[in-house]
């Protein structure tokens, strides 16, 4: 896995950005650091930081050329069919000088252009620069495992694999941008194509983008239409669901260094080890994060039947991190405001686990495919609505005399709505099942104009749009398909990609084969979840593989004991940060307000622990890249 970065300049003047290219990559170096290439011609400039995974030689070195010189590009990634897709192309008399798959990708671009991009099995961002043409593409694996940013002004176009590569230029004002801001309140993280930052972007999954003379034209090659599941039949299922797995998962291994597995004895990360054990035929390293004395957040033993069952090489690592010194190193390389709290835990396993292996399998995406969280997958009923109807009968009197207290009536029917969980359509009582913040929480905490600001620019927010793009499927699948294009991106994989290449680290997701997720939108509901039970199929299919306790116990989360950090460890030093002068001159929230949400999870008598990591979060990342800019960014 690698860094890319680049510029390109409409008028056709020289990129003349040698010296900003260099600092770009070098924010990079974390992603690859085997090797670092440059190349500048006119008004382009590529830049990569490599990697080494497939053909280890110097062979592999980017920006890589093809068609005498006439394209480059400059990739992040791992074509799992690259090989099939080689012999292809060595039978039409093509000869290869490495055994890389950017080389094949070169090689697909000069016979079929753009198109290529369909013919790709894996996860990768890339550019490529047809000097024939004078055109860029940019592109984007179909489910957004690999990350790609860009800016755009009337002069130029500057793209990265991470934000604050693109941030080392001093022409982007570092601003954050308020629909994105407000995203994150409500979501820990921030789906969708905009970046904290306005006027970046990210090239959204499933899509390429093509520049030329200034122009960006948007083209989307993948996406997945919902209609009448045509899988309904049990034993079929679990037939097809087996051969698809155990396929994705061999295409998986396909390494010249060693492979492992994320072991945290859940389902998914069970069922990868398994499979990828059964594959192999040989040893297999497998990892676990412990917590050491906190039982409740502890794995450990759950890993260590599930290894001893099938058979890994198996290695158990405690954390227990310097928090305070821990938070801004996770939030630097998660580039954006990101409250996920499973953040911990796997940057350190990632620490460790780099020096071991430099490719691990998780189980990042069984949940969002198969319905593994049925509390909020399953179907809404409209007892909402029935209740909400009851209190309006049962309290018309009290309206009445509510006449003469302007708002107090609505008041009363708002609170009704929140304690009833009624809303006027499924998507947003939905979006509020997973939302950290309320909106109606917001209005209380933020201060007075920055509440009129981020509330406008939340009507507009990306998971309400997506939803409506969902006309047809069962409720079921319209949810799973919003989780695809939303959480699953900005929180999971970012979370994995970001944690994990913070030591050069390759993460890989058999769960999100393409393949596998096309299919998994043809089974019918019943399929997915079961008496209460999600990601049923799965189960069922992995019967023989693995202990019944490890495949339907109940769902527990890759969590961390904030709760407990907050009311002890990291109590004093959160409330030194969110009541510092710095965070209240940012005017965002009402430190009265903040104060209070503090106090409350301190009684115990709820957590609060995820609303004040969102908070601290925030600021934290505010001071590495709004403040301190200047240690990074370049004149």
């Amino acid at each position: 896995m690698c860094g890319i970065a680049g510029v390109l300049k409409f008028d056709g003047a020289e990129a003349g950005t040698d010296a900003l290219l260099r600092r770009m990559i070098r924010l990079l170096s974390h992603r690859g650091p085997d090797d670092e290439g440059v190349w500048h011609d006119g008004p382009v400039a590529l830049g990569h930081r490599r990697l080494s995974i497939l053909d280890l030689s110097c062979a592999g070195h980017q920006p890589m050329a093809a068609g005498n010189g006439k394209i480059r590009i400059a990739y992040n990634g791992e074509c799992y069919n690259f090989r099939e897709q080689m012999l292809e192309l060595q039978r039409d008399g093509v000869s290869f000088r490495s055994q890389t798959d950017t080389e094949v990708l070169l090689e697909l671009y000069l016979r079929h252009g753009p198109s290529f991009i369909e013919k790709l099995d894996g996860m990768f961002s890339f550019a490529i620069w047809d000097s024939r043409t004078q055109s860029l593409m940019l592109g984007r694996d179909r489910l957004g495992i690999k990350p790609l940013y860009f800016h755009r002004n009337a002069r130029r176009i500057l793209f990265a694999s991470e934000m604050k590569a693109l941030l080392a230029d001093r022409e982007i004002q570092a601003k954050a941008d308020p629909r994105a801001l407000a995203e994150y309140l409500h979501y820990m993280s921030i789906p969708g194509e905009r970046a904290i930052i306005q006027d970046i972007f990210k090239v959204p999954p499933g899509y390429y983008l093509l520049i030329r003379r200034g122009e960006i034209q948007y083209v989307r090659y993948w996406n997945i239409s919902l209609g009448e599941p045509d899988i309904g039949d049990q034993d079929v299922a679990v037939e097809q669901f087996c051969a698809l797995f155990r396929g994705s998962v061999s295409k998986h291994l396909v390494s010249d260094v060693p492979v492992g597995v994320l072991l945290s004895g859940g389902v998914d990360s069970s069922a990868i080890a398994a499979v990828a054990r059964e594959s192999r035929g040989s040893s297999l390293k497998s990892f676990v994060a412990t917590f050491g004395g906190r039982k409740e957040f502890d794995e450990g033993a759950l890993a260590q039947q599930v290894a001893t069952h099938i058979g890994t090489e198996h290695y158990e690592l405690d954390i227990a991190p310097d928090l305070i010194g821990l938070l801004p190193k996770i939030l630097w390389h998660a580039d954006e405001p990101f409250a996920i709290s499973s953040s911990f835990a796997l940057y350190l396993i990632s620490k460790e686990v780099s020096k071991h292996v430099k490719v691990v399998l998780t189980g990042d995406g069984g949940d969002e495919v198969f319905a593994g969280y049925p509390w909020r997958h399953g179907d809404y009923s409209d007892c909402g609505k029935i209740g909400l109807w009851l209190f309006h009968r049962m309290f018309k009197p009290a309206a009445l005399l509510a006449r003469g207290l302007p708002g107090a009536w609505d008041r009363v029917i708002r609170r009704a709505e929140q304690m009833l969980g009624y809303r006027l359509d499924i998507q947003e009582r939905y979006r509020q099942s997973f939302s950290t913040y309320q909106t109606h929480e917001l209005v209380d905490l933020l201060e007075p104009d920055k509440r009129t600001q981020l509330l406008l620019a939340w009507e507009s927010n990306y998971v309400r749009s997506v939803f409506a793009e969902q006309e047809e499927g069962s409720q079921l699948a319209r949810k799973l398909l919003v989780d695809l294009k939303t959480t699953l991106v900005s929180e999971m994989l970012t979370k994995t990609d970001r944690m994990t290449m913070a030591f050069g680290l390759e993460a890989r997701v058999p769960f999100l084969d393409h393949r596998l997720v096309e299919w998994s939108f043809r089974l019918s509901d019943l399929l997915k979840i079961q008496g209460g039970e999600g990601k049923f199929i799965v189960k069922k299919a992995l019967e023989s593989l693995l202990p019944k306790n490890v495949l339907w116990r109940p769902k527990h989360g890759f969590n961390v004991p904030l709760r407990d950090w907050f009311r002890n460890e990291l109590r004093e030093w959160v409330r030194d940060i969110l009541g510092s002068d710095r965070a209240r001159s940012r005017e965002i929230f009402q430190p009265q307000k903040v104060s209070e949400l503090l106090h409350a999870h301190d009684r115990g008598g709820c957590d609060h622990s995820n609303k004040i990591f969102v908070l601290l979060c925030l600021e934290l990342w505010h001071r590495q890249f709004i403040d301190d800019r200047n240690t990074f960014a370049v004149a």
